[in-house]
């Protein structure tokens, strides 16, 4: 399905797309933020009108950001893109319409767990045993039931299979151990978009693959929806 052809489809079956941007939550702590909008018109092979954004107030957001990440599901499949080059129309208010490039092209992934930053008050904190250096502890960058990220500022030594703890600051502060896969590895940059470029930290960002018992994916679980109710309320009150 070709990014057209999927935008086509959005509006004709009233579906809705939620879009991910980069929110500054405290001074220098940077968190994603999500919304809904829907498709209201698409103009050929260029151009698309996006509106009736919920919340109303994310459009404030998105003026400082200048792009965001679009998500979307069709028969059971989950796309996602780039959104740019937005125009934005009149005043933040319920009604406000934007436009957009349509995307070059669509990314397709199967359903995954919902991911949030923990905030920077009440911060997770991930505990991972290292060969050379033993226990070493780091603010959880995002989580989901399903994996872990965080960065660290020099090349880690972990093992190809591991048991990690970590600290949940939910219902007066949880616990839990995995087992965890090293998935992913890469220089970590910061969030190229808009003025908060500069405000994310560098250093090598590692992906983790959890394998939580049970009942501690539920406490993650938890975590997860408690964390985003919290996110969702501070783009309400802006």
């Amino acid at each position: 399905m070709n990014p057209v052809e999927a935008l086509q489809y959005l509006k004709e079956k009233n579906l809705p797309i939620i879009l991910s941007f980069p929110m500054e939550e405290e001074t220098g702590h940077i968190i994603t933020g999500k919304g809904l909008c829907y498709v209201i018109n698409v103009h050929g092979t260029s151009r698309v009108t996006i509106g009736k954004f919920s919340p109303y107030r994310l459009l404030t957001f998105l003026r400082a950001a200048q792009l965001c990440h679009a998500t979307f599901e069709i028969n059971g499949m989950t796309y996602g893109c780039v959104i740019n080059d937005i125009t934005f129309h009149g005043s933040v208010d319920e009604k406000s319409i934007v436009t957009a490039s349509v995307p070059e092209a669509l990314g397709s992934f199967p359903r995954r767990f919902m991911r949030v930053e923990p905030s920077a008050k009440s911060p997770a904190v991930l505990y991972v045993k290292t060969v050379h250096y033993g226990t070493l502890s780091f603010p959880v960058k995002d989580i989901s039931e399903g994996g872990v990220g965080f960065i660290s500022p020099t090349i880690l030594d972990l093992e190809a299979r591991f048991i990690c703890c970590i600290r949940l600051p939910v219902e007066g502060d949880n616990t839990v151990l995995s087992n965890a896969v090293l998935v992913y590895k890469n220089e970590y940059k910061g969030i190229i978009a808009g003025r908060y470029s500069r405000l994310s930290p560098k250093g090598i960002f590692y992906g983790l693959e959890l394998f939580p018992h049970q009942e501690d994916g539920k406490k993650i679980r938890v975590y997860v929806m408690e964390r985003e109710r919290e996110i969702r309320k501070v783009i309400q009150q802006w």
